[in-house]
């Protein structure tokens, strides 16, 4: 049986298409992995995202990936519903997925969505959570997306469309 995969399960069914990739971990931009916090002040606790955080990126984004079974530009749009700060993913061929827990620490936004993947695209069945790390850049956001906490990861620029 084949159900409709939301598109962030759609990209960590993409990245875990063979059991060598599912364990494999990509440097984060800036080519540094990040250093163990000992002797380091406790990081800012994240908080959510008010519609005032997010006005600046409120509209449609454009993200091309480079995946091990080629490229996809993901699709990433900011807006409010009732008073609240939602996004969707979606792709070209699949249809816009849902994320409400977005969060900020200074001017980083994080959105993390969650589900259960059965898929005919992999041999992998269980649960899939993407965080999606969004960082100022210029006009742009650099995004990272982390599948199943460093499962796989993934970067690539977020541009604004016109």
């Amino acid at each position: 049986m084949i159900r409709r995969i939301p598109t962030c399960l759609l990209m960590a069914a993409l990245v875990a298409s063979g059991p060598a990739l599912a364990a494999q971990a990509t440097t984060p931009p800036g080519g540094r992995a990040a250093a163990p916090n000992a002797g380091r002040p406790a990081a800012a606790k994240p908080v959510p995202v008010t519609p005032a955080d997010v006005k600046s990126v409120l509209g449609t984004w454009t993200i091309p990936l480079e995946t091990p079974t080629g490229r996809l530009v993901a699709n990433l749009v900011f807006r409010v519903e009732a008073g609240k700060v939602v996004a969707g993913i979606s792709a070209p061929q699949f249809p816009e997925h849902k994320i409400t827990d977005i969060t900020k620490t200074g001017q980083v936004l994080r959105l993390k969505a969650s589900t259960e993947y059965q898929g005919a695209l992999t041999a992998y069945s269980g649960p899939v959570t993407m965080l999606l790390t969004l960082t100022p850049k210029g006009p742009d956001l650099a995004a990272w997306f982390d599948f199943n906490n460093t499962g796989f990861q993934m970067g690539g620029t977020a541009k604004k469309k016109s």
